[in-house]
């Protein structure tokens, strides 16, 4: 497949990581001026680790509580909000129609559960940001997004 066919290729669904960091929101900001474009449906999709360090010097890992989870997915549900919202801003009702929200919680790493639910979803296209919450400012790329771009099966936009 040359470069041109792959410009020419319909883009139905769009999954964008949303971390409730600047440069989720930024990927989706892009995803949805894209989602435009082709008439795609938007999976905004953020994800907690169901496995979380305790903080001290012990390494030691450990569940994440119901309530930790319940106020993650309060949080969460702000970001959709707001990024639903500046699509209703942009007078563009049928594009906020198609956009669906998701928070799931994850024993794996972050990068392999976005890949998983693309793949499960049949998503034409991810969209991430450079760097998330947990991003160092040194790193030209974070850890998620790198693994992303890896090991995906279909394209991946990374958006600083």
């Amino acid at each position: 497949m040359n470069r041109l066919q792959i410009l020419d290729k319909k883009i139905n669904k769009i999954l964008i990581g949303i971390d409730g960091s600047d440069s989720s929101f930024n990927a989706a900001n892009y995803a949805i001026d894209l989602s435009k474009k082709f008439n795609s449906e938007i999976i905004l999709l953020s994800i907690l680790p169901s496995k979380i360090h305790h903080g001290d010097s012990s390494g030691v890992f450990g569940m994440v509580s119901q309530s930790y989870f319940n106020d993650y997915k309060i949080g969460a549900e702000k970001w959709f909000k707001e990024i639903i919202n500046q699509t209703k801003n942009e007078d563009n009702i049928e594009a906020n129609k198609k956009i669906k929200t998701d928070i799931i919680t994850t024993p794996f790493s972050i990068a392999a559960s976005i890949l998983n639910y693309a793949e499960e979803r049949d998503v034409d296209l991810i969209v991430i940001g450079t760097r998330g919450k947990s991003g160092i400012k040194k790193m030209l790329l974070g850890s998620v997004a790198s693994d992303v771009v890896t090991y995906s099966y279909c394209p991946v936009l990374v958006i600083k």
